[in-house]
């Protein structure tokens, strides 16, 4: 009898690391120790100046504490670690983009300050935030100083640089930052979990309310616009309308657990619409050569798990495909389309790595995710060795980049596009304007397929 190995015992190890009783425990004594500690009500909250969600966060925290009976202490941080940001130069100008957005979907204030952070106001900047640290207003007083940073154009004054004091106190929020676990800004640190951004304070909202911090027991979650509207105002368009003409591309590497969340989500939204899904695979980060470091491993594991849960998506049962597995999926794929049935197989091959801890390395693993898409075995195993995937993967690749994107899971709808499963908001947005603009130019309204006059 063959004994197990290290891939055997991997989607097992993964089940029991995601487990809602496991989860249950760990929560339970970071409550524990919280009560013991007398902090049962304090949230901490890194911040860096030079990361532009900082500043909706902190707006956004504004608004929840005048809702929740909770105490925020600041941690001003400011390194990027490059291992963690493998193209800088493509997240600047993507993260202020997108904060953007987030921002004005809650009606905050927008980081769209239209010309470049200098040192000299960074520095300054630190050195006020450093200063709120201390301050019983700190968060009203830091949001503050973002926004002077990030909503304005002009060249100020150069402001107070930091001190030996606020260096050293820089150097211990840093510290503890990566002694909790995580390795940028704009986070928050509750209970033991990590929230990132406004995208994720629905979570940080139910654990106040567990937690009998509520100031009005009848108040309802309130940021989750990312995705619980998502097809709720759907209309299924008729065949040769032209917002059903454009395709929805959908980056994606088989490996990456949002990508997914993001194909199962994307399904859902071609689906309400009426429009074409085209599925663009990619090769995961590692598997073109850059570095996913442990902390961002599990951060993504936990967070993946959370949204999975909160969507209704099974998870966790994960089985990795890192490299083998990826090329035998990739090698498939042009056979699955061949017989119009890609989406079906992605969508096989995606829950069976994510959610069923099927190895798909192995011939038995893959049979069962071939065989269920509709594919035959017997054709698929002939096409195993096939390298012109390769090819393609790079095709993607690069429209991938040439969007100004460089990670998965990317969505793209005739000239808009977006990073993130939480983003699929952005393409409905883009769809509606679609069938505004095609009404009207006089084409069907999909509403009565009547013409438009």
């Amino acid at each position: 009898m063959r004994r197990p190995v290290k891939a055997d015992l991997m989607p097992w190890f993964a089940r029991a690391f995601s487990s809602p009783y496991r989860h249950a425990l760990q929560r339970s004594m970071h409550k524990a120790r919280a009560r013991l500690r007398g902090e049962s009500d304090l949230v901490r909250v890194f911040v860096n100046p030079r990361d532009p969600f900082g500043l909706p966060l902190l707006q956004a925290l504004v608004q929840l504490q005048e809702h929740f009976g909770v105490r925020i202490r600041l941690h001003t941080v400011w390194q990027l670690d490059e291992e963690m940001f493998p193209e800088p130069a493509l997240w600047g100008p993507w993260a202020q983009q997108d904060a953007t957005l987030i921002a004005k979907l809650y009606n905050l204030t927008p980081p769209d300050r239209p010309t470049p952070l200098s040192e000299t106001e960074l520095k300054a900047a630190t050195a006020r935030l450093l200063q709120a640290e201390q301050a019983n207003d700190g968060l009203n007083t830091a949001a503050r100083i973002l926004t002077d940073l990030w909503s304005s154009d002009s060249q100020s004054e150069p402001g107070p640089e930091p001190t030996d004091l606020h260096n050293q106190t820089l150097l211990e929020n840093e510290k503890m930052l990566r002694r909790l676990g995580h390795y940028q800004g704009s986070m928050i640190w509750y209970l033991g979990e990590w929230i990132w951004g406004v995208d994720r304070l629905d979570h940080l909202e139910r654990s106040f309310t567990d937690q009998g911090l509520n100031r009005d027991a009848s108040r309802a979650i309130t940021f989750t616009r990312t995705w619980a509207d998502l097809t709720n105002t759907a209309t299924r368009l008729p065949d040769g309308h032209p917002a059903a003409e454009t395709p929805l591309d959908v980056f994606f590497s088989i490996r990456s657990p949002y990508s997914y969340l993001g194909l199962e989500r994307a399904i859902l939204l071609a689906k309400a619409w009426n429009i074409p899904l085209q599925l663009r695979p990619v090769l995961p980060m590692v598997m073109r050569g850059q570095s996913v470091p442990d902390a961002k491993k599990w951060y993504i594991f936990h967070d993946t798990k959370r949204e999975a849960d909160k969507l209704g998506i099974p998870y966790g049962f994960v089985a990795d495909p890192l490299g083998p597995g990826v090329e035998r999926c990739y090698a498939l794929f042009e056979y699955a389309r061949s017989q119009g049935l890609e989406i079906e197989y992605m969508v096989s091959y995606a829950r069976a790595v994510n959610a069923e801890g099927i190895r798909s390395e192995t011939d038995a693993g893959l049979k069962v995710i071939v065989e269920r898409a509709g594919l035959e075995w017997q054709k698929a195993e002939t096409l195993l060795n096939d390298q012109s995937w390769r090819e393609w993967a790079e095709v993607n690749r690069k429209a991938m980049y040439d969007c100004g994107l460089w990670g998965v899971p990317s969505f793209r709808y005739g000239t808009f596009s977006c990073w993130g499963q939480d983003r699929l908001w952005i393409i409905e947005e883009a769809i509606k304007k679609r069938v505004e603009t095609s009404s009207t130019q006089g084409v069907c309204d999909p509403t009565n397929n009547a013409k438009v006059t």
